[in-house]
């Protein structure tokens, strides 16, 4: 089939949302001659990997918008992306419309942004679409939103009032209503849009997928030492959403207790100069390394020395670090809400109930002094929770649940007809 893929972030060489969309058009061009309508700010990645002879034959690319300068302020940028895609949606439909009356394709799939507050217009054509993997119904209780800085709680507030806005918007109830099929990507996901989907198809699916050649590729060979302090890593550009300020209140305890540890918290971003004096002020400056961010090699070495993996998240759709982390080795203590708490309940881990500020915090602690008095065993409890995410992320899986969608939506329109 020809299918028309509108993912506004897709770079070959782009992790987060732009790897995303680039392993969704890999794994879609496996069956199917793909094109990709993507924003111009992935253009470098496309031209570089064209170049380097990434690009399989069998995928095309046209690119809307004009470029634009991006803030530096991580905070700033964030909400850029919001606005440049929000451009980039009014644009798509008079391009994929233009470039289907030339190769007349089969149907369309949009694989990101990967959230449902932003409907795709792309319904309106004259071919099936298919709508995600798609995430977004995380959300942080309010009991909660004291540990996020003035700038993070604002956001906050924001976004309540753009999901409250976005669901009952004639864009979202024409897309979900008029969708062939819609992916959700987690639990949390699926149970907001259900009922606005009726017996429509919607289907559960993770927004990323483990190939054999990544688990392998992330398989830790060597078992790691268990003297010296306790390794625990987190990773991700870090916004008020993480949970930082929760894991270093815990740390704080766990270091009363007389445990040694090292926390690597990797990737800046916006939240980052507000836990630098937080870890000041709990006398934690020694034990907490912020790091800008790991790349390639460096990053599969800095998960191999790591015993945890430690971030109490409160919104994900499908955490990537987090299986990458698991595939390392390092075992995972989460709070138990959004896609992670999904996924280590799943997979096993510990993750730690989030009732109030006060609990989660003495959870926290607990599980992380748990993992120091059982550091010999951490290493086997994460290769047995490897061993179910891997199945359950399993990529032939994700082709089979592409594969059936497709057949279902192409089938639907021609009993229309």
């Amino acid at each position: 089939m020809k299918i028309v893929v509108a993912a506004y972030a897709c770079n070959p060489y782009g992790g987060s949302e732009p790897g995303v969309g680039w392993a969704a058009v890999c794994r879609i061009a496996r069956n199917h001659e793909v094109f990709v309508i993507t924003d111009i700010h992935n253009r470098e990645g496309w031209e570089r990997g064209r170049h380097e002879n990434k690009i399989p034959p069998n995928v095309h690319v046209r690119f809307l918008r004009e470029h634009s300068a991006c803030s530096q302020n991580r905070f700033v940028a964030h909400v850029q992306s919001w606005l440049n895609y929000a451009s980039f949606n009014r644009q798509i439909l008079s391009a994929a419309r233009s470039w289907h009356e030339k190769e007349n394709f089969d149907l369309c799939h949009q694989v990101t942004i990967a959230g449902w507050r932003m409907p795709s217009p792309l319904w309106q054509l004259p071919i099936p679409f298919i709508w995600g993997p798609i995430g977004g119904a995380g959300y942080i209780p309010r009991g909660f939103r004291s540990m996020l800085s003035p700038a993070a709680r604002a956001f906050e507030l924001l976004r309540d009032i753009n999901s409250s806005c976005s669901i009952r918007s004639s864009a979202f109830r024409n897309c979900i209503q008029n969708t062939s099929v819609v992916f959700a990507a987690n639990e949390e996901t699926e149970e907001l849009l259900r009922p606005h989907r009726g017996d429509k198809p919607l289907v559960r699916l993770p927004i990323a997928s483990i190939s054999p050649e990544k688990a392998e590729a992330f398989q830790r060979s060597l078992r790691p030492p268990t003297d010296g302090p306790l390794r625990l890593f987190a990773g991700g550009n870090m916004e008020g959403r993480k949970g930082i300020s929760i894991a270093l209140r815990a740390l704080a305890k766990v270091a009363a207790a007389g445990i040694d540890f090292q926390y690597t918290v990797a990737g800046g971003g916006p939240e980052v100069s507000n836990l630098v004096k937080l870890a000041r002020q709990l006398g934690l400056e020694r034990q907490i390394e912020f790091h800008p961010g790991f790349s390639g090699a460096d990053y599969l070495a800095a998960l191999h020395r790591s015993d945890v993996y430690f971030l109490p998240s409160f919104r994900e759709s499908t955490p990537v670090t987090l299986l990458e982390a698991y595939l390392a080795g390092c075992y995972p203590v989460v709070a138990d809400t959004s896609a992670q708490g999904e996924i280590v309940r799943m997979a096993g881990g510990s993750a730690v109930p989030v009732t109030s500020m006060k609990n989660l915090i003495e959870g926290l602690s607990d599980a992380i002094l748990d993992c120091a008095c059982n550091r010999e065993k951490l290493l086997t409890r994460a290769t047995e929770g490897r061993k179910k995410l891997i199945a359950y992320f399993d990529s032939a899986r994700y082709d089979q649940a592409l594969s059936d969608a497709y057949l279902q939506a192409t089938e639907s329109l021609q009993t229309l007809r």
